[in-house]
């Protein structure tokens, strides 16, 4: 992130990252107002693991059904 910064970029506003450990901790050290969020297909990955093998396919089908709603309401009505 410094190296980006040295070589004259002022601000990053939003971040997309793959969870990698201390990564958003070394966007916000050098751009303190960067939104960091996670990439929607490491969250499903992430969130099947703590699902049996059995049930994967259709927890991943709500999921897709949650992160595909067109608004937030949409998204939380799915939920």
């Amino acid at each position: 992130m410094t190296e980006l910064k040295s070589q004259g970029v002022e601000d990053i506003l939003i971040v997309l990252t793959d969870g990698l450990t201390g990564f958003p901790d070394a966007i916000h050290a050098v751009f303190p107002q960067a939104q960091v969020h996670h990439c929607v297909v490491h969250l499903v990955r992430q969130s099947l693991g703590y699902v049996l093998h059995c049930e994967r396919k259709g927890v991943a089908a709500e999921l897709k059904a949650i992160y595909r709603a067109l608004t937030e309401a949409a998204a939380e009505t799915v939920l």
